[in-house]
């Protein structure tokens, strides 16, 4: 039996448990996933919520819901605080940035495509909003974090064809 918890997160978040995760159009099932295990950590029985707590809730969250189970919900609760919320949500997006990122480099070191068509192409495949992740933030995360990536990809692509 599986029990519904509320949660708020950004909405790029929000889009990708529901795209990636089962969704019956009520909750989210997080039980296969990886992200199952983080929530169950940060459960609580009570909602009580923190002065400081209302000082760092951020803007523009989603509200949905989540699954866990009955048996955790006993053990646990059922409550998620704000800033627990808010972290899962950072986790989520940043996945999700190196996701596209990775894409990104594949693409541009296997299909020889500019970095930038490939970014704008995965961002516009993916129907994500300037609001919900930007085209200059991926490019400059992208620069900072995964040039180094694409020598590594080549050289274990030029390995690999040697093997065949």
């Amino acid at each position: 039996m599986k029990v519904a918890i509320d949660i708020k997160l950004h909405p790029l978040s929000w889009r990708v448990l529901k795209e990636q995760y089962d969704y019956d159009g009520n909750a989210v099932d997080l039980g296969k996933s990886w992200l199952y295990g983080i929530v169950t950590q940060c459960l609580r029985r009570h909602p009580v919520v923190a002065a400081w707590e209302f000082s760092r809730m951020p803007q523009g969250m989603v509200s949905g819901k989540i699954y866990i189970t009955e048996y955790d919900y006993n053990r646990y609760g059922g409550y998620l605080s704000i800033a627990k919320q808010a972290n899962l949500s950072l986790i989520i997006f940043r996945k999700e940035r190196e996701r596209l990122c990775l894409l990104t480099a594949t693409a541009h070191v296997m299909a020889g495509v500019g970095r930038d068509t490939a970014m704008r192409h995965f961002l516009q495949k993916a129907g994500y909003e300037e609001s919900e992740m930007s085209f200059a933030a991926l490019r400059k995360h992208y620069q900072r974090h995964f040039r180094h990536f694409e020598s590594d990809i080549l050289q274990d692509y030029r390995e690999l064809k040697q093997r065949k």
